[in-house]
């Protein structure tokens, strides 16, 4: 019986090259817990900001091409039963209302200082209608146990009333094959993969509160990281409120990939199947980030 919880996976247009492999692997990962899985593709375009390359992230046709293949692929993860729902942010009639009700308008722009999502993070607290909800960005790469390790992160939600959030380790490390659960709390969390209990969350909105006004006011007078990032939005909340993200040291990891080249895309098939059984390089030991190099050499008697 799946539990109380939504998957919601966060796609654009960038991701097309591989998400069809990446979003498909952590929909299998949660598919059977999933009361419902909401794949969002983010089709808005960021303000202009020095800190990447607005032109050549938005360039046509180039750009209209990646929706459609986004697209397609959200489409085809509906096909197959990997996806109950895909949401067109552009579309969204209730993104109207989302930085009133979390960010008490505060904020409004729909990407921060460096791109990265606010507006497609909030489309989906606000899609989610169950107690508890999952959500990767959609380039994430995940391990995990037997168990699914969400089932675990749930019991803790339901267990602790300071827990508001759970994530399993941010990179690899051996893990001890045991059944007690080993967690490290803490006050940060990232939006690349966190289960929240949707109804604490709420209990905490708007997330832009007290003190963080006037640090917000200044960031925005000094031009300096504003918009900031949703991350760090709620995460001042949530500590002011003293809720903390308990990391399960023992239940699976992830691995976020930043090179993406030609390279990447060839290896990529290789490197899930061995992530999924648990495998990886010793040069991706204790790192957050794939190890490009460390993975092609590994995979070379593979993949070649």
């Amino acid at each position: 019986m799946p539990a109380d919880l939504t998957l919601i996976i966060n796609l654009c247009p960038g991701d097309a090259a591989y998400a069809a492999l990446t979003a498909g692997h952590l929909a299998k990962a949660h598919r059977w817990q999933a009361q419902e899985i909401i794949v969002i593709i983010d089709d808005t375009k960021a303000q202009y900001s020095a800190f990447y390359d607005h032109k050549n992230r938005y360039q046509e046709p180039g750009y209209s091409i990646s929706l459609a293949k986004i697209t397609a692929v959200a489409c085809q993860m509906q096909a197959v039963g990997l996806a109950d729902k895909v949401l067109i942010l552009s579309q969204y009639a209730e993104k109207t209302h989302l930085h009133k009700k979390y960010l008490n308008n505060r904020v409004t722009a729909t990407h921060d200082y460096r791109g990265a999502p606010i507006t497609a993070y909030l489309a989906g607290f606000e899609a989610c209608k169950t107690q508890y909800l999952v959500r990767y960005d959609g380039d994430m790469l995940l391990h995990q146990l037997t168990v699914d390790w969400v089932l675990t992160g749930i019991d803790l939600l339901r267990k602790h009333a300071d827990c508001i959030a759970v994530s399993p380790q941010p990179a690899p490390s051996v893990m001890k094959q045991d059944m007690a659960v080993e967690i490290d709390p803490t006050y940060w969390f990232s939006t690349r993969c966190t289960l929240f209990d949707r109804l604490k969350m709420l209990s905490t909105t708007p997330f832009i509160y007290g003190k963080y006004r006037r640090e917000l006011l200044l960031r925005k007078w000094m031009q300096k990281t504003y918009p900031p990032a949703l991350e760090t939005m709620v995460c001042n909340r949530l500590k002011s409120a003293g809720f903390k993200n308990y990391y399960l040291l023992n239940h699976g990891w992830l691995i976020h990939p930043e090179q993406k080249n030609q390279l990447f895309l060839d290896l990529l098939p290789q490197i899930i199947l061995e992530i999924e059984k648990g495998n990886y390089p010793n040069g991706q030991a204790n790192k957050e980030t794939l190890d490009l190099p460390a993975w092609e050499k590994y995979l070379q008697p593979v993949a070649y």
